[in-house]
């Protein structure tokens, strides 16, 4: 029983990449092999960028007399690593899984519940460890002279290792769960973390080889403040290195006694846990005066409080608007990195304006946002509710193309007024550096709703189906970059010595304008027709 329930487990664990239809009985052998190649490809990246840091590392502190902290500095990967790629599934595992009252419900013992679940958890720690792991031993055993003992305690500490993350992940994931039960906006805080963690990641690796520099300039001090603040961490080089046992077991005290902490604790008070109802948020009534809004703002209010309640459907679909108030900010704070960079392109024989850098940048990053091509899709087994209402078809695709505008398009504008505040660009540029962008989104917008009418999905057992799998997704985004490159080199290799780039953005405008008019147009009339006939 409990190798079929970490067997259900892991499956559950990861059902949110490799999701089935209701209706599908077989993938396509295609689509298998893109998977699997896919996979194959994370994982070689990120095993590649691991190997290079630990080629970067191992000549300095070997040669330094530093080898344990190359051990260290893999223990804290490692440690890192787990604890952040299983916090979330730790929650959703053990503290706040659907099924933990119909599994205790069955003639199942709590204990091997528990164990199934902590399993999975420890199976995905596993996975993360080998990222960092693997790579740091290859390393090791090419560049440097090896031992029996070194490479035997190597394992034993990389397999020992997870069990601290697990716990420290367990523990955090019980405080999230705590405090989340009584927010209104918990996907809201799921959100921010995802968002923290992409910063804080893109951040790292973006400036991966400054960073190392560093930390061999320094690695002095460093290994220092590990050996006297890192205790396990210290041991666990020192053991790695020398093959020194009673270090080994020093690091295995410490690795395994809150492991041990942890399964006492929820061995006594899983029932009580799986069981607890935390209670929510509590709403206060405050009396209002009832407001009567039009029948697509209506709508749009309904697509908007959907999406901002989804926070996978935010981080897929609209991060391009966050990329725009980001890079305005940056604008703001590092102007002379753009005014060189015009530079750069400036001698390279290709004259642009620090406008027309801000539009292309501006329209690029509206081009990445999606939001409304999975809008129908999502309506999913409540299609017939929007259908049956004495509305017009028109004015509910409209709402899923004024929600694209307020999560894509405001974020446009306000990113295109500091920029052109903080540029002092002329009257024009100013002109076109809020409809140029504006008039896109629309477009975009548009298509979305368009694309989805022609390749609607309503058989998804989970909202990411439609969001992250679906063909309009992958048509629009796909699409609108293919067309945003498409004019970027159109102007450069073919209009750039007869038209002024002023004079090409404005008709960028009017063709952007043209194109909207068709296809709401299409909406009007066959995308209506379309909407009614559709069926779940």
């Amino acid at each position: 029983m409990t190798r079929k329930l970490i067997a259900l487990n892991i499956r559950a664990l990861f059902s949110r990449m490799f999701i089935r239809n209701r209706n599908q009985k077989r993938k396509n052998p295609v689509i298998l092999v893109l998977i699997a190649l896919l996979v194959i490809y994370i994982i070689g990246a990120f095993m590649g960028v691991s190997a290079v840091t630990f080629f970067q590392l191992s000549g300095p502190l070997f040669s330094m007399g530093l080898g344990w902290f190359y051990f260290s500095l893999m223990g804290i990967g490692i440690f890192a690593l787990c604890f952040v790629g299983s916090i979330f599934a730790a929650q959703s595992q053990l503290f706040t899984a659907k099924d933990n009252e119909l599994l205790l419900s069955l003639p199942v013992k709590p204990s091997a519940i528990l164990t199934g679940r902590l399993a999975s958890l420890l199976i995905l720690e596993y996975l993360f460890d080998a990222f960092v792991a693997l790579p740091a031993f290859i390393v090791w055993v090419i560049s440097q002279p090896v031992t029996a003992a070194g490479i035997l305690f190597f394992f034993i500490a990389v397999l020992a290792l997870p069990l601290a993350s697990l716990a420290f992940a367990s523990f955090f994931a019980w405080l999230i769960a705590l405090l989340t039960s009584r927010l209104r906006n918990k996907n809201m805080v799921t959100m921010v973390l995802t968002l923290a963690f992409f910063v804080a990641y893109f951040k790292i690796f973006s400036n991966i080889t400054g960073h190392l520099n560093q930390l061999i300039q320094n690695v002095g001090q460093l290994s220092e403040t590990a050996r006297t603040s890192l205790f396990p961490i210290y041991h666990l080089g020192i053991a790695i290195e020398q093959g020194n046992l009673l270090s080994l077991l020093l690091f295995l005290l410490c690795v395994l006694a809150p492991f041990v902490i942890m399964m006492l604790i929820l061995s006594a008070n899983f029932i009580k846990l799986a069981t607890t109802n935390r209670g929510a948020a509590k709403v206060k009534y405050k009396e209002r005066a009832l407001k009567v809004s039009g029948v697509r703002t209506a709508f749009a209010n309904k697509e908007l409080r959907h999406f901002w309640s989804n926070p996978m459907y935010i981080l897929n679909s609209a991060l391009g608007g966050a990329f725009m108030l980001v890079g305005a900010v940056a604008l703001v704070i590092n102007r002379g990195a753009v005014l060189d960079l015009l530079d750069t392109f400036n001698k390279s024989g290709l004259p642009l304006s620090a406008a027309t850098l801000v539009i292309t940048a501006l329209c690029v990053l509206s081009s990445l946002n999606s939001a409304s091509a999975p809008s129908v899709s999502l309506e999913g087994k409540s299609l017939w509710i929007a259908k049956s209402l004495p509305v017009l078809p028109l004015d509910v695709l409209m709402a899923k193309v004024r929600m694209h505008l307020t999560v894509s398009g405001i974020p446009a504008v306000v990113s295109g007024l500091i920029c052109a505040i903080a540029l002092q660009v002329n009257p024009l540029e100013f002109f076109l550096i809020l409809v140029v962008p504006a008039l896109l989104t629309l477009l975009v917008a548009l298509f979305g709703v368009v694309i989805n009418l022609q390749f609607p999905r309503f058989d998804w057992l989970n909202e990411l189906q439609p969001i992250k799998q679906g063909v309009s997704v992958l048509i629009t985004m796909f699409g609108s970059m293919a067309f945003m490159a498409a004019l970027i080199l159109l102007y450069v290799f073919v209009f750039s010595g007869v038209l002024t780039i002023e004079l090409y953005l404005t008709a960028c405008a009017a063709l952007f304008a043209v194109l909207s008019g068709v296809l709401y147009g299409y909406l009007k009339n066959g995308g209506s027709r379309r909407f009614e006939a559709l069926t779940n």
